[in-house]
């Protein structure tokens, strides 16, 4: 009799104990920094940058604007959810990049400042909580200020290896583990705000200014002038660096088959008319099907710009269905799982479905736990002292 209590006991201990973990996981959960916004929507504020880790699952969003403090967002589940990690590091944010091989790591480059006050590169090891300067002393200008980076990139064959864009001061290469840094391709590229930067697959490194498109051939920048605009989006298909998509701010999509060297436009569908002038906002090339492409558009009316939709094609540009028409235009997309993402001034637009053929598990929220905030550690250590004290202590009165 006393050896079935003591086992009824034990039981009733390891059941109250997973209850409490249960529990307070759950609360963790639920539960951030910022009340109210763990797991839960995003607001319809503007999105400033977005990005997302090589893996897919796990995204970051950067929202708000200079008129309003920005928050940084974090979905562990290809966006299913979202919950707020931190506010900005001190300053506006203008690009955010995840490190290929490490999803914890962030980048972001920021507006410039006196170089005595600011640091215009960051970090965060611990998937965007807290963020650090990051040891990166980008050069002066004549005016004692450090350049704003404007665009980030890393090489996915090279993961410690970041290259740097700025707004009038080219482009630099910084190995991560080193102290320094190297202006990359010296004086060959014009002294320009950089827009973008983008990989192939064979680690060709692409520079979108607003200067033109620039490649870089052995340790110089070469001009890719074969387009009849300068443009102003860039996409590289994933499996064939061959293949490029250019935006052009009023004749629409342009796609190269040779790597640049001659182009073919790529309008079919997307209400380019005659007279009007058709820019590409943003591009985008799925990379688990390189036929799977995305692109917003707007028209032009003089020095005005008015949003027209967000636009897919499966067949690698030869045709284009409209997805949405959107009131705001869109400044980045992202695919995730076969969905697209659009940044917008009105928030995160979302379109289409995972892909992949996984259904989606709740249980894959738990992973936003691999970084808990402040709130979230100390409920979990506090439930799971509770936890103990209810597994290890004497609960024999539970039975009298």
């Amino acid at each position: 009799m006393k050896k079935k209590r003591r086992i009824l006991i034990l039981l009733l201990r390891v059941g109250f104990f997973l209850l409490v973990l249960t529990i307070g996981a759950s609360a963790a959960l639920v539960v951030d920094e910022t009340p109210g916004l763990a797991l839960a929507d995003l607001p319809d504020d503007p999105v400033r940058t977005l990005a997302r880790s090589a893996q897919g699952e796990v995204a970051y969003v950067v929202m708000g604007d200079e008129t309003q403090p920005q928050r940084i967002y974090r979905s562990d589940d290809r966006g299913e959810t979202w919950r707020s990690v931190s506010s900005e590091p001190e300053a506006g944010l203008n690009t955010l990049t995840a490190h290929p091989t490490n999803e914890a790591i962030l980048y972001a480059g920021s507006l410039s400042g006196s170089m005595d006050t600011t640091t215009s590169l960051r970090r965060s090891i611990d998937g965007g909580q807290s963020w650090q300067p990051f040891n990166l002393n980008l050069p002066a200008n004549p005016d004692h200020e450090v350049p704003t980076v404007t665009a980030l990139a890393i090489d996915p064959n090279q993961p410690d290896v970041l290259y740097v864009g700025t707004d009038g001061q080219s482009v630099y290469r910084f190995e991560t583990g080193e102290i320094g840094y190297e202006l990359w391709g010296g004086t060959s590229l014009p002294s320009t705000r950089v827009n973008d930067l983008v990989i192939d697959t064979v680690s060709r490194l692409y520079a979108l200014t607003g200067d033109g498109l620039f490649v870089m051939n052995g340790n110089t920048w070469q001009p890719i002038d074969s387009l009849p605009e300068v443009p102003v989006s860039l996409a590289v298909a994933p499996t064939d660096p061959q293949v490029l998509y250019a935006g052009a701010p009023s004749s629409g999509l342009y796609r190269s088959t040779d790597g640049g060297q001659s182009w073919e436009t790529a309008n079919d569908g997307l209400g380019l008319v005659p007279g009007a002038a058709l820019r590409i906002t943003a591009l985008v090339v799925d990379d688990r099907d390189p036929e799977h492409v995305a692109t917003a558009t707007a028209y032009g009316l003089g020095s005005h710009l008015v949003a027209s939709g967000v636009y897919e094609s499966v067949n690698a540009g030869h045709s284009w269905t409209r997805l949405s028409q959107l009131d705001e235009i869109v400044t980045q997309l992202s695919f995730n799982d076969g969905m697209i993402y659009a940044a917008t001034a009105d928030g995160l637009e979302q379109y289409g479905q995972p892909d992949d053929g996984t259904p989606f598990n709740p249980l894959s929220d738990l992973r936003a736990l691999s970084h808990p905030t402040g709130t979230q550690l100390l409920i979990l250590i506090s439930t799971t002292a509770i936890g103990a004290l209810v597994l290890l202590g004497r609960v024999e009165w539970l039975l009298k």
